[in-house]
């Protein structure tokens, strides 16, 4: 239940690691995942209608995909020079995504 907010914590943390990294990404990720994990967890034990509960967590993961490949995570990422921290950001992209 946890591996999906620390896997996105960790794309703050790797980015922080060599650059300044605004406080708001890293609530950003934290607070889009655990919306999804919320509504998907509401729906498996039938606190709500599964339809509904899907289709909102779905958009929770949208914006989390949205956010970490077009939005201000990506835009983060593509300001810091490192190329360690460049590979590493595309190979989680890719995890989360596949």
């Amino acid at each position: 239940l946890l591996t999906v907010p620390l896997l996105m914590v960790e794309f703050y943390l790797i980015m922080s690691a060599v650059g300044k990294v605004p406080g708001r990404v890293f609530w950003n990720l934290l607070v889009g995942t655990t919306v999804m994990l919320i509504f998907g967890y509401m729906g498996e034990t039938g606190m709500m209608g599964v339809g509904l509960a899907f289709v909102l967590s779905m958009a929770a993961w949208f914006y989390v995909i949205w956010y970490i490949m077009k939005g201000e995570a990506s835009q983060v990422n593509a300001s810091l020079a490192n190329a360690n921290v460049q590979k590493a950001y595309k190979t989680m992209t890719f995890l989360v995504t596949v």
